[in-house]
């Protein structure tokens, strides 16, 4: 079992996830709360494929107040509360989202792309 495999995913539940330091805070493309649109149209979709509309409409609900500075952290309390409520192969489902945010990495997307400019730009200087 490698390392990554031996760790729990989620790690925490969103709640915690959001109060965390963000070492990405100033960055508007990958900062946590910049994200949580992406999470949001996830749980909005699989919650409506499985016929709870009713809470895919609280998610939305919070999503759309601009006005609220808590937005993120109410966001994130929602996706906790959600996860306790539905029925087992959702909540799984749920989770999963929530590890796929949580373990994202933005500096290993940053580390691919600029290997691969250099590897474009190796293989132009080559042929050229």
């Amino acid at each position: 079992m490698t390392e990554k495999e031996g760790r729990q995913c989620p790690q925490f539940t969103m709640d915690e996830w959001i109060r965390h330091e963000d070492p990405h805070k100033d960055d508007p493309e990958y900062c946590r709360t910049c994200r949580l649109g992406v999470i949001a149209s996830w749980y909005i979709k699989e919650l409506k494929e499985q016929g709870h509309q009713d809470l895919a409409a609280v998610i939305e609900q919070i999503s759309f107040d601009e006005t609220n500075p808590e937005l993120p952290l109410t966001l994130c309390k929602q996706f906790d509360i959600i996860k306790a409520v539905v029925e087992e192969p959702l909540r799984e489902r749920l989770k999963d989202f929530d590890c796929a945010t949580q373990s994202f990495n933005p500096d290993e997307i940053l580390e691919e792309s600029t290997a691969a400019e250099r590897k474009s730009y190796k293989e132009d200087t080559q042929d050229g």
